[in-house]
């Protein structure tokens, strides 16, 4: 703000606030005939003009002050300090004559950050159907054995370590002996005197038992697998990480002789029929990213027909039979 005086008026001035067009007025006081006025009062009104000045002054030092630190604030970024200039021990940049490192560019932070899911397996490849079966081939670990004697209890010479492992592992086991009546079931643990994490079941001469452990991160994990069984009889018992599960294009027709384990990718929901003719075969859907349990289970005594569907998420098929098998899309 700035602000101006206006000295008195003298007893024959007209008013200051007259318009510009009037005719100047002669100036008539409305008490009367002035008199005449002594030395004193031009004095005091010096000193009044000069004091006026004087506070006039002062605002407008107060109103420039005002501006000077209140203004800045109101305009973006306003009030903050500026940034720091970089310290004198920063990291030197690279003169004309010096050679970048290649991890300095960002384009080398970039693939370095991505570096892991370059160490990922390769995609296992997609068959278009035909006949299927447990796996083989990349097992996390194999043990073959044979019992003298029955064996109805955990012993330490028969125990089965496994190894250390991320998510759910593919368990099979089978009798390799001929005898009849030959049998083997396993049973897991979280360790050597611990507590049983999987009753796996029971396999006579011919068939292959096949199930999936560990498959819920928030349960212990399975450290030893002791196997049980009849006297005069051979086994075998695999593991097999839950990636080698053999994948299959989502609608093609499969077919088995055994136990066998498909994964689906992705897709539209796809509806099958299984057919068997003989045994008391089962069929277990799960989601690929929760093996902890099947979203469907389907069983019934051959000849039999079941309606089986797989879901648009990843899935996991599980036929459990003695016999052959078709699954075909509806």
């Amino acid at each position: 703000m700035s602000s101006s005086y206006t000295p008195p008026s003298g007893p024959n001035e007209p008013p200051q606030d007259g318009s510009p067009d009037e005719k100047p007025q002669e100036y008539v006081p409305a008490y009367g005939v002035p008199r005449a006025r002594e030395g004193t009062s031009v004095k005091t009104a010096i000193g009044l003009i000069g004091l006026a000045a004087l506070l006039g002054l002062l605002l407008l030092g107060a109103l420039l002050w005002a501006i000077t630190r209140v203004a800045p604030t109101l305009l973006p970024g306003g009030g903050e300090d500026p940034p720091a200039p970089p310290p004198t021990t920063a990291v030197a940049q690279p003169t004309a004559t010096q050679e970048r490192e290649p991890s300095a560019s960002p384009s080398a932070a970039t693939s370095n950050a991505q570096s892991p899911a370059r160490t990922t397996e390769p995609a296992r490849p997609m068959a278009r159907g035909g006949n299927l079966e447990v796996p083989t081939e990349g097992a996390l670990f194999t043990r073959e054995g044979a019992f003298e004697e029955t064996v109805l209890e955990e012993k330490s010479e028969y125990a089965i370590e496994v190894p250390e492992h991320e998510g759910p592992l593919l368990i099979t086991w089978s009798v390799t002996s001929d005898r009849e009546n030959a049998g083997v079931f396993l049973n897991a643990y979280e360790s050597k005197g611990g507590d049983m994490t999987e009753h796996l079941g029971a396999v006579n001469s011919g068939q292959t038992g096949m199930m999936l452990i560990d498959a819920d991160p928030n349960a212990p994990k399975t450290t030893v697998i002791y196997p049980e069984g009849n006297s005069d009889t051979e086994w075998k018992v695999q593991g097999f990480p839950a990636s080698q599960m053999p994948r299959v294009e989502r609608g093609a027709e499969i077919t088995g002789g055994g136990p066998a384990v498909v994964a689906l990718p992705a897709g539209e929901e796809q509806d099958y029929r299984f057919t068997s003719e003989e045994g008391v075969p089962r069929v277990e859907v799960y989601d690929k990213d929760d093996l902890s349990s099947w979203t469907q289970f389907e069983y019934g005594t051959g000849p039999v027909e079941l309606d089986v569907t797989a879901g648009s998420a990843e899935q996991v098929i599980m036929v459990h039979a003695d016999g052959e098998w078709t699954l075909e899309p509806r």
